[in-house]
C-alpha cells in the first residue's frame, strides 16, 4: 500500500510538472505574439518632423500667395487662340494678346491701347479692320451731336440743336420740334431763350418748365 501512495504521488507530481512546462511554453509564446511599443523619437527625429512640416506649409502659403497675384481675363475677336487666358498681376493689353496666340490678320492693331493695365476678370475684345473704322465713326458721330446741339452743359442750344435733341425738352413732342426748327430756318435762329414763346403750343407755363435746359 505503501508503494502504490508513493507512486500515485510521484505521477501527480509528474503530471503537474509537464502542465507547467506546457504553460510556459504558451506563455512564451504569447509573450513573443505581443506587440512592441514604438519608441520615443528621438530630438533629431523630432526636429526633422517639424521641418518637413514647415516646408510642406511654405509651399501651400506660396501656392496661394501666387493664385492671389494672379489675374485672369477672356480674350476675343481677332485673335487665333480666343479664350480665357491667366496672367500676373499688373500685366498689359499686349500680354494678354499673345497669350491668345496673337492677332490675326484681320485685326486692327491700332484700336486698342495694348499698353493698358488689365484688371482681373476684364475682357478683352480685338476688333477687325471694318468694325475698328465703324466704331471711330460711331464715336465722331456722337461727340459732332454732342459739340452741335449740347455745348453748355447739357443744354439744348436751339439754334443747333437737332429734331430729336429738341424732343428732349418738356412739352415739346414731334410737332412743336418741327415748329421751333421751321422758326429757326425762317428767321435766322434764336436771339433769346424767351423767344421760343413765339413757337405756337409754347406759353410761360412750358417756358418755365424748360428754361434751365435751354440756351442759344
Amino acid at each position: 500500500m505503501q508503494k502504490k501512495r508513493i507512486r500515485k504521488l510521484c505521477l501527480v507530481i509528474l503530471v503537474v510538472l509537464i502542465g507547467m512546462i506546457g504553460c510556459g511554453k504558451k506563455g512564451g509564446d504569447s509573450l513573443r505574439e505581443i506587440p512592441v511599443s514604438d519608441q520615443e523619437e528621438t530630438p533629431e527625429e523630432e526636429q526633422q518632423k517639424d521641418e518637413a512640416q514647415a516646408d510642406t506649409d511654405d509651399k501651400k502659403e506660396a501656392e496661394e500667395n501666387t493664385k492671389e497675384e494672379n489675374l485672369v481675363v477672356y480674350v476675343c475677336g481677332e485673335v487665333r487662340k480666343p479664350g480665357v487666358v491667366e496672367l500676373p498681376n499688373g500685366s498689359r493689353i499686349y500680354e494678354a494678346i499673345e497669350k491668345a496666340g496673337g492677332m490675326t490678320e484681320k485685326a486692327s492693331a491700332s484700336y486698342l491701347n495694348q499698353a493698358e493695365i488689365l484688371k482681373d476678370g476684364a475682357k478683352v475684345y480685338v476688333p477687325s479692320s471694318e468694325e475698328a473704322d465703324a466704331l471711330r465713326e460711331t464715336k465722331e458721330d456722337g461727340a459732332g451731336s454732342q459739340a452741335g446741339g449740347q455745348k453748355e452743359e447739357g443744354k439744348v442750344n436751339l439754334n443747333e440743336a437737332s429734331r430729336e435733341e429738341l424732343m428732349t425738352l418738356p412739352g415739346v413732342g414731334e410737332a412743336k420740334a418741327d415748329s421751333i426748327l421751321s422758326y429757326r430756318e425762317e428767321n435766322g435762329g434764336f436771339d433769346s431763350i424767351e423767344e421760343i414763346m413765339e413757337i405756337s403750343g409754347i406759353k410761360e407755363g412750358v417756358f418755365e418748365k424748360m428754361k434751365d435746359k435751354i440756351t442759344v
